[in-house]
């Protein structure tokens, strides 16, 4: 990355008027792949994964009134992330340096998103900051909190391809487990939007990957931003080709969706048919069967009267309290970046497929 100018109290003012724009939604929905058609245009900054702006909050909102000591605490925090560490190749000295000089000034906003702006490369007159991350489903009041002023893009996937979709990425043999977070992730994100419905667009996966151009005019429209035609090639983003500068296509494949390195097709729309088995269908219908049809009019009814299945109501029961259980850890971890921290090195000590 080319050096940054020391930021200006100008460029403090203009960097606290930027929106923040978050992609949420399950995940394996197009996430990604979203924040990446994002980020092409001109003036969006779609930063790596991270879940920082949440985890942080409860050891720093609290200041009032920071001292140079906060601010080198909360960057050694940033750091502690692996996500962060990994992904977003921020010099440290002049992230430091552009903290500090708001010191006086800082909230804890206001720190956020000076480090989002350190992605911006050479971008300019930015309209939005934007961050993708699923598990900001289960944190909504949160960012609000944070960013008053943000937007959200909600993006939805036909259930069984996402399920299907969680079971080649990750291996998942939990059908019932999957199928109730798919049910959970929406629901919340639909009462968030009885709230305030103006902060919400929403998106289905499948006409993103159809007919991107006119699906991403779209969202251009919601936002109030010019359609540029680079937010549909899907060339991947700068910090991915950093990345892959960095361990090579091969090792940067393992750590990011291979949307981001590919260009976009419709070959994963429908993939279920001929992936799932008649039992993982059924049980991914009778689910979440109701609600993806009342909500956003897929065409699911787990009716099979030609061959039936049964669903035991101890597999449903199991499913259900296992994702209950799963959500308020996931929710502690959140809530607690030491706990997170702890919870990450232990996940990859161990190896084990611990809830994400």
């Amino acid at each position: 990355m080319s050096a940054i100018e020391p930021i200006t109290p100008e460029e403090i003012e203009y960097i606290k008027k930027i929106p923040m724009l978050f992609i949420i939604g399950k995940g394996r929905s197009g996430t990604s792949l979203l924040q990446n058609l994002l980020d092409a245009h001109p003036q969006i900054v779609g930063a790596p994964e991270s879940k920082f702006a949440v985890l942080l909050y409860s050891r720093f909102s609290h200041i009032k009134k920071w001292k140079e000591r906060d601010i080198l605490d909360f960057v050694d925090k940033l750091y502690m992330d692996p996500l962060f560490a990994a992904f977003w190749h921020v010099d440290r000295k002049e992230l430091t340096d552009a903290l500090l000089a708001v010191t006086a000034g800082a909230d804890y906003s206001l720190l956020c998103k000076i480090v989002y702006y350190q992605m911006r490369k050479d971008k300019e007159n930015l309209i939005y900051l934007s961050d993708k991350n699923p598990v900001y489903t289960l944190c909504i009041d949160t960012i609000l909190k944070i960013f008053p002023e943000s937007k959200f893009i909600h993006i939805v996937r036909e259930p069984r391809d996402n399920i299907y979709s969680q079971i080649a990425s990750f291996k998942s043999k939990n059908i019932a487990f999957r199928a109730y977070q798919w049910v959970a992730f929406n629901s919340i994100i639909e009462q968030s939007k009885k709230k305030v419905p103006e902060k919400y667009f929403t998106v289905l996966y499948e006409n993103l990957v159809t007919d991107t151009e006119k699906t991403m005019k779209l969202v251009c429209d919601y936002l109030n931003i010019s359609f540029t035609t680079t937010m549909i090639q899907n060339k991947g983003p700068e910090w991915l080709n950093t990345h892959v500068e960095t361990i090579g296509v091969t090792g940067a494949k393992k750590f990011v969706h291979r949307n981001l390195l590919q260009p976009i097709d419709t070959s994963h729309v429908g993939k279920w048919k001929n992936k799932m088995s008649l039992y993982d269908q059924v049980l991914t219908e009778v689910i979440t069967g109701d609600f993806a049809k009342k909500l956003y009019g897929y065409d699911i009814d787990g009716n099979r009267n030609n061959k039936p299945i049964k669903i035991s109501s101890i597999t449903l029961l199991k499913g259900k309290y296992f994702y209950i259980i799963c959500q308020e850890l996931i929710r502690l971890k959140m809530k607690s970046f030491r706990f997170n921290l702890l919870y990450s090195l232990l996940k990859r000590k161990t190896n084990k497929k611990l809830p994400k």
